[in-house]
């Protein structure tokens, strides 16, 4: 399930191309650490208090020119809300501050600079997800994060004793639970609050619903990209092939998945010790696999979306802050620093092309059948990552539609509409929103 942050509105007029860039752009002055011998000292915010503070203990015993202030936060909500302030009194404003949303609202809003200068002599260390997710309009607005790519597991179980192939396709997915559907096995789980599973097929048929064209926002929510990914959820739903359990219920939901009647369930790498901790019965039944594909045939591709942070207009250094976020995010000290003093592990280093030295850390010992190893689940979360797609334009105003897409979901999972019908009523949801906040659009033809 992909967590829904809280994120800013956009309620600006005429967002264009220029628009967005205007008054957004890097300071040209240079850093502070390149003309003077006291370091460069900023402000980084956050609200992790157990391993950020570390990362920052050890990032300034290492470096003299740029020294870290971690600024703690009581959380997300609470950044956001402190954030709007610092930045509507201009004071006090940091250089960092972690993802809170789309880059477009950071951009939109006027908060993130234009740091494309630092990021281009460094684009080689990062994953062609995390640099897309950075990007607006062919700048970086943020510092390329990874995506939490997605993979799936299956009942090994499950497959085998139906003698039934694992799917690799979403055809076969689909093939599959019309197979399980007599044996009373659903083939997926769509709980009817979380659209997730949507976009990340939207993303892998290359769907666009918001796009920059000139001065304003291009809205397209039913083009033939979006309607071939809502083509697949239809086909599940109409069959009868998907549970509907709800994650606002997790014992239930973990007893279902527990239970041998669920054959598929998408994630990313972060879920897999709760699964661990929570399944009983299944674990050892379960397999990491690639993410069902569109095509069997064509470039591999992984759904993920990565909310990169961003360096505040106002920030003096941003080559400081830069340096900063690219110790912690590219460099082995950086990484080693990230270890959890719980856990004695580290946070998969998302950014990075190459994440395989770093996966058996977080691969867990019971949940996986004992037919594939460490290494071999790890090789599918590292395909997943290097293969993340990183961006999908989320638009001015996500706040507001993120809920209108989980209601209009709901009732397609309930059969009351299509997803066709739902992604029409999306966009009619959009143009009203963006009318009455004064920010121009256009509707695809």
């Amino acid at each position: 399930m992909r967590k829904a942050h809280t994120r800013a509105l956009a309620l600006v007029a005429g967002v264009a191309a220029l628009g967005l860039l205007a008054g957004c752009s890097a300071p040209s002055s240079p850093s502070a650490s390149a003309t003077s011998k006291k370091p460069a000292v900023i402000d980084v915010w956050g609200w992790d208090a157990e391993m950020t503070p570390n990362i920052v203990k050890a990032f300034n015993a290492s470096h003299t020119d740029v020294q870290v202030n971690y600024v703690l936060q009581a959380s997300n909500p609470a950044t956001v809300t402190n954030f709007r302030n610092v930045m509507k009194s201009k004071k006090g404003i940091p250089c960092w501050v972690p993802a809170t949303g789309p880059v477009t609202t950071a951009v939109v809003n006027g908060w993130a600079q234009d740091i494309t200068k630092y990021i281009k002599p460094i684009e080689s260390k990062f994953s062609a997800g995390a640099l897309a997710g950075a990007k607006l309009d062919g700048k970086y607005y943020g510092f390329p994060s990874g995506p939490d790519a997605t993979f799936a597991l299956v009942n090994e179980k499950v497959y085998s004793d139906n003698g039934i192939a694992v799917p690799k396709t979403w055809d076969d997915l689909i093939a599959a639970g019309k197979q399980l559907k007599p044996k009373g096995i659903t083939v997926i789980n769509l709980a009817g609050e979380d659209p997730s599973t949507l976009i990340q097929i939207e993303q892998l048929a290359g769907a666009k619903w918001f796009a920059i064209d000139g001065d304003r926002w291009k809205v397209n929510f039913t083009d033939a990209n979006s309607l071939k990914g809502a083509d697949v959820i239809q086909q599940i739903v109409d069959n009868d092939l998907a549970s509907h359990q709800t994650y606002q219920d997790r014992p239930s939901l973990y007893a279902y998945f527990d239970s041998g009647k669920l054959a598929t369930v998408p994630l990313a790498w972060w879920s897999l010790f709760g699964y661990q901790t929570n399944l009983k019965a299944s674990l050892g039944t379960w397999k990491a696999v690639d993410f069902p594909q569109l095509s069997s045939s064509g470039t591999f591709k992984a759904p993920g979306i990565a909310n990169p942070g961003i360096v505040p207009v106002g920030c003096k250094d941003p080559a400081a802050a830069v340096e900063y976020q690219t110790w912690v995010a590219t460099s082995a000290a950086g990484i080693a620093a990230s270890k959890s003093a719980k856990t004695d592990a580290i946070s998969l280093p998302t950014s990075l092309k190459d994440v395989s030295k770093y996966t058996s850390a977080i691969v867990p010992d019971k949940l996986i059948d004992p037919a594939q190893s460490k290494d071999q689940v790890g090789a599918v979360i590292s395909k997943a990552q290097s293969a993340a797609i990183g961006s999908f334009n989320e638009g001015p105003d996500y706040d507001a539609w993120f809920p209108e897409l989980q209601d209009q979901w709901g009732k397609a999972m309930a059969k009351q509409i299509t997803v066709k019908q739902a992604l029409e009523n999306v966009q009619a949801f959009v143009v009203q929103d963006l009318k009455t906040k004064g920010i121009n659009y256009t509707v695809a033809k």
